[in-house]
């Protein structure tokens, strides 16, 4: 089963990290949230303490089971799913078998849109690459997930979020990409979901389609859609205005 840390009382919401990242990711809004909430976190297959067994090809159908492994063993019939790029991939492919134990989504920097051609070779590349020389890889990759004109400011964050990196196994990195490929359009997830779904964006965020995504889910009554001067590691660069937003809306819907 799937490293989880389970904290607080209340509503459950479990928090998916993404590509690179694990549970630490979580761990100042599981901290925060805890005290209203009952807050999880876990690593996903081939991540964190959750990286030593893991398949070629990790779908997003097949972590999304893994974490429904984890809510059975902690006999959770509903829960809020929130998940961070990947993880939001995954909470969508949760959403969409499991909509029964779904009370609320959230896509945190992430996207309902599959990846377009360009971005499917590209993800086989780096499969390739990232086995070869994961640490030239990590180095040069994951500043690019930030603001750029912030860089100078978040070197301590950039260090952090390769410190995750260095906890996932190289074959559960191959296996995200090569998931993460394969992932099929779910705005129609959202769209017959019928329960809150919160959306927060990068406005300077390279690898999520902004205005593709926000077209997409335009008119669907149920999303709240947020959006700040960040990259995509909005959780490093501005944890406190994404936890109150994040805890907003759990008091407005959830409490």
């Amino acid at each position: 089963m799937l490293y989880y840390r389970d904290k607080g009382k209340g509503k459950a919401v479990i928090f998916l990290h993404g590509f690179l990242e694990n549970s630490r990711m979580w761990r100042y809004f599981q901290n925060k949230l805890s005290k209203k909430y009952r807050v999880i976190t876990l690593d996903l297959p081939g991540h964190g303490r959750s990286s030593k067994k893991t398949n070629e090809v990790n779908r997003m159908e097949y972590m999304a089971d893994k974490v429904n492994k984890v809510l059975e063993h902690l006999k959770l019939e509903e829960v809020i799913i929130i998940g961070h790029s990947m993880g939001g991939y995954v909470a969508l492919a949760f959403a969409g078998e499991y909509k029964y134990k779904v009370l609320g989504l959230g896509l945190f920097y992430s996207t309902t849109l599959p990846d377009d051609d360009a971005k499917k070779e590209q993800r086989l590349k780096v499969a390739e690459v990232v086995v070869r020389k994961p640490k030239e890889f990590f180095k040069l990759s994951i500043p690019n997930l930030f603001a750029q004109e912030n860089l100078p400011k978040l070197q301590s964050e950039i260090k952090t979020a390769i410190s995750w990196a260095k906890h996932a196994s190289l074959t559960g990195i191959s296996a995200a990409l090569k998931g993460m490929r394969l992932r099929q359009d779910r705005t129609e997830v959202v769209r017959n979901l019928g329960k809150p779904v919160l959306v927060i964006i990068g406005e300077y965020d390279n690898s999520v389609k902004n205005s593709e995504l926000e077209k997409n889910l335009e008119n669907i009554e149920n999303v709240s859609f947020h959006k700040l001067p960040t990259g995509h590691m909005g959780a490093l660069e501005a944890p406190e205005e994404n936890l109150r937003i994040i805890e907003n809306w759990l008091d407005e819907n959830f409490k």
